[in-house]
């Protein structure tokens, strides 16, 4: 019996730990996205955003630029990060309790003076619309066949998105 007990403990303790890592940084109270008002002119700014979605809600990325953690994306979120002209390199990972492995990657180009705007979507067709960061991943879900990427949106698009994201401090790990 009381080897039971010690295992039930065991069990909690790990779901409680489970469900801090996998939910990420809270969205309660944080304002929602309002279009930049001016361009930096001597650096580039990258949104990152992830409409809200049921399929791996619960799951929430974090963003790497050239090997540094700068933020995680939980669904329904954005963050800006400022860097200047140049190359970069950007991973997305799974958080540690899921496995802490890169899920997709890519490279960027950025210009000063430029706002960058990179969607984390999911869909259930094969995205065929040049926007594509990397590569896409299928997976499937019960029955459904899933499509999964970064996209480099046109503002225009973007704005229309982003609007019903809540934004994410950069360094909220």
């Amino acid at each position: 019996m009381k080897h039971f007990t010690i295992v039930q403990a065991c069990l909690i303790a790990g779901l409680t730990l489970l469900a801090g890592c996998v939910n990420g940084p809270s969205l309660q109270n944080r304002p929602f996205f309002h279009p930049p008002a001016e361009t930096s002119p001597d650096q580039a700014t990258l949104y990152f955003y992830r409409n809200a979605v049921s399929l791996g809600r619960l799951i929430s990325p974090t963003i790497l630029i050239n090997g540094k953690a700068i933020s995680r994306l939980p669904s329904g979120s954005y963050f800006k990060v400022n860097l200047p002209a140049g190359h970069y390199h950007v991973e997305s990972t799974s958080p540690p309790i899921i496995t802490n492995m890169v899920n997709k990657q890519f490279d960027l180009d950025v210009e000063k003076g430029r706002n960058y705007f990179i969607a984390d979507q999911v869909n259930t067709v094969d995205h065929q619309d040049g926007q594509t960061l990397g590569q896409v991943d299928e997976s499937y879900f019960r029955p459904n066949h899933y499509f999964s990427r970064y996209a480099l949106v046109p503002a225009e698009q973007a704005l229309q998105s982003i609007k019903w994201c809540q934004s994410v401090l950069v360094g909220d790990l």
